[in-house]
């Protein structure tokens, strides 16, 4: 497991994979002021070639940075699926802005690594 810590410590990301995906899991909120920390772990993960799992649980504040980097992942990874998004303001950025029908969403990490192939394919 990987921990990355800004220094504002306003966002805490976690990377770690499992057999059938990379997980990222923020804790904190999210801003301009962390986009390259947020961008990085993005990459990281898209590198595993693993499907992408981002729990956003501990996620207090999302703003549209995270959400124009969920996006673009959605896009280009081959799997993408996002744990809690549905609460607080974050749910409501994804709802106003009419993207929350794109994503795969789970209510746990449990379910959303069940839901995944149980071996990652190459691509």
């Amino acid at each position: 497991m990987q921990e990355r810590r800004l220094d504002d410590l306003l966002v805490r990301i976690t990377e770690y994979t499992r057999p059938n995906a990379c997980v990222l899991a923020l804790l904190g909120s999210t801003g301009a002021w962390n986009t390259p920390a947020l961008e990085h772990a993005f990459h990281a993960a898209a590198a595993t070639e693993r499907p992408l799992v981002v729990d956003l649980t501990g996620l207090d504040f999302g703003d549209e940075v995270l959400l124009g980097i969920l996006v673009q992942a959605h896009a280009s990874l081959r799997g993408l699926v996002l744990v809690n998004p549905a609460t607080g303001s974050f749910a409501r950025r994804l709802h106003r802005t009419g993207v929350e029908e794109l994503f795969n969403t789970q209510s746990t990490l449990p379910l959303a690594l069940a839901q995944l192939p149980s071996s990652p394919h190459p691509r």
